[in-house]
Order: structure tokens, then C-alpha cells, then sequence
């Protein structure tokens, strides 16, 4: 079952089960989870949120059941969650989808990361989206010709399953509106793989982003799906957002030498030419 279809629940149901999950110290029943998480719905014979969150967990690799399929725990990267872990969960989710730390891509994914790749094309200082807006103006945008949404039910859990992988968020002051805005993938990322303190070469940083977030213009899986770039160094308008959005919460520092040989090039609006990076350098978040 396709990510994007019904009955899968959004991540933020899916993150219930997984916390009830995460704070038990050993496996647990079907029944005991059935019973705290749906007590309403005991009796019913139809398959409920439960059922679907755990076999969608279990179709990424993140749970698994006994042998007689009665008691269920966590797995691979979520083997080791604690209740809180709400940041752990977002990386495994999406290591899960994208096929990193030895994933292979869920074929349940497909669609979801097809409509990831065609929104982080987007630009998020002067774009946002809702369903009539995507489906009037965008469906055809794909490079393949093909339709972004199948249907116009795949939208709202697109929103939320984006939203999840740090890759999409509510707009500001636009109600029921959509921005790609991948901060917080970009964040984590950066967290885990960028030495805080230390300024490094940008052109190899945007190497490490499209890397670890191939779904972001530049990575493998935009390039597979026909979507480009003019070069290697060029950033695109979503990335570029996230950047300088780290820039002004003060977690990012961005400077450009006059002598820099592969400077990276930025989508600033506020400026005529792209904006030129030779070096980015983390910092400790404080207030994010």
C-alpha cells in the first residue's frame, strides 16, 4: 500500500503507536496496544489505525512481529527509541524512505518521493500550495509529462508526510497552504554530519546535503527523475531558503572569499545575482 493512499495514517498517528511502542521495555501484545491506543474501537472487526501503523512501520523496516504475529517491537533504527525521541523518529522515517543508511527505498515510497522531488523544485520565498493551486497550474510540471498527483486524495497526506521528514511546513499567515521548506531536514543533516565551530568548504557541504537528502535538486533520486541543474554548484531556490533561514536563526554562518575557486551560488531574492559561498559553518543551535 502506497504511502500516499488511504487507509496508511499520517506519520503523526503512525508516531503514537511507535511511542507507546518505545516506552515499553520488551515486546508488546497486539491486544494491549489495541486496547490503550483504540479503546473505542475493541469490539469493531474492521482493520483499524493500529493495524495499518503497524504494518506500514513493518513494510519500512522500523517494526517487526513474533513468530506467531501476536507481539510487536520496534526495529533497525528505531530498535533503540526512547518515548521523546521525536527527532530519531523523523531520521528513521526518512532514511527509510529515501533508502539511506542501508535502506532499500520502500516501494511504498514511490509516489511520495516523486511528489517530494517535484516540490523541492518549488521556491518558498514567493510560492505556496494548496490542492486547487497544484492541480490548475502544476500536475504537468514532472519533466516525464506525467501527473504530480495521481489523484487529488494524495495531497493532504503529501503535506503531512513531508512535513514529517523535515521537508515541507505550514505557510506562514496563509491558511491550508503548503511551502517547501526543508529546514529541518537540512538541520539534521547538518547536525549529525558538520562539526560544529569548524568552517568547511560549501561546495562540499552541498555535496553532503544532496548526499544524505537525495530528494533535493542535485541528488541522485531528482537527477533519476529528469530533474537538473545548470551545474554542480548551483543551489537550488528550496535549499537555498533553508541556508540562509539557518543563517538567520544564527545556526548557520555563510561567507564568501574574494579568491574562492568553487564558490557555491545561492537563490537570494533580495539580490540582482545569485549570491556567491565559499564556506559554512555550524553553530550550536540555542533557540531552535
Amino acid at each position: 500500500m502506497a504511502l500516499l493512499n488511504t487507509p496508511v495514517p499520517y506519520p503523526g498517528e503512525i508516531w503514537v503507536v511507535v511511542r507507546f511502542l518505545a516506552s515499553q521495555s520488551r515486546p508488546v501484545p497486539y491486544d494491549t496496544l489495541h486496547t490503550f491506543l483504540e479503546p473505542h474501537s475493541h469490539d469493531s472487526k474492521k482493520l483499524t489505525t493500529v493495524h495499518h501503523a503497524l504494518s506500514t512501520l513493518r513494510s519500512l523496516g522500523l517494526a517487526e512481529e513474533s513468530g506467531d504475529g501476536q507481539d510487536w517491537m520496534l526495529a533497525g533504527d528505531l530498535a533503540d527509541l526512547r518515548p521523546d525521541g521525536y527527532a530519531t523518529f523523523q531520521r528513521a522515517l526518512r532514511s527509510a524512505v529515501l533508502g539511506l543508511r542501508g535502506h532499500q527505498p520502500a516501494e511504498t515510497a514511490d509516489d511520495l518521493r516523486r511528489a517530494l522531488v517535484w516540490s523541492l523544485t518549488r521556491d518558498p520565498f514567493s510560492e505556496s500550495f494548496n490542492w486547487a493551486i497544484v492541480d490548475s497550474r502544476h500536475q504537468k510540471d514532472a519533466p516525464d509529462g506525467e501527473l504530480v498527483f495521481v489523484n487529488p486524495t494524495r495531497w493532504p497526506p503529501f503535506t503531512a508526510w513531508a512535513a514529517s521528514l523535515g521537508f515541507g511546513a505550514p505557510a506562514p499567515h496563509i491558511a491550508q497552504r503548503y511551502i517547501p521548506d526543508c529546514t529541518r531536514a537540512v538541520q539534521q543533516v547538518l547536525e549529525e554530519h558538520l562539526p560544529a565551530g569548524a568552517p568547511a568548504d560549501a561546495l562540499d557541504v552541498l555535496r553532503l546535503l544532496r548526499e544524505h537528502l537525495p530528494v533535493l535538486p542535485g541528488g541522485g533520486i531528482s537527477e533519476n527523475l529528469g530533474y537538473g541543474l545548470p551545474d554542480d554548484r548551483t543551489v537550488g531556490t528550496a535549499l537555498s531558503f533553508a541556508l540562509m533561514r539557518g543563517e538567520h536563526e544564527k545556526w548557520l554562518v555563510m561567507s564568501s572569499d574574494s579568491d574562492a575557486k568553487q564558490p557555491i551560488k545561492l537563490q537570494d531574492p533580495e539580490r540582482l545575482s545569485m549570491r556567491l559561498c565559499s564556506s559554512i559553518t555550524r553553530q550550536e543551535a540555542t533557540n531552535v
